[in-house]
């Protein structure tokens, strides 16, 4: 019986995040911030790790990257 080769094509997967990757990058971020890690963003004042974690999010500078299990 001949076997199939396998497809070389890379799937795409949507830009939209969803809220247990949102809740993950977050939290992971919060944690580094909470530790001593530079914010990404100007902060002024006393703000709480999860505040800045979201902001950073929000302007898109997270310095943090989602990898998705690729579906078979």
């Amino acid at each position: 019986m001949a076997r199939k080769k396998a497809s070389t094509k890379k799937k795409v997967t949507p830009l939209i995040l969803t809220r247990f990757e949102r809740a993950r990058l977050i939290g992971a971020r919060a944690l580094q911030l909470s530790m001593g890690a530079k914010p990404q963003i100007e902060v002024t004042g006393s703000i709480d790790p999860i505040d800045i974690a979201t902001l950073e999010l929000k302007e898109n500078v997270i310095p943090l990257e989602v990898k998705r299990k690729s579906e078979k």
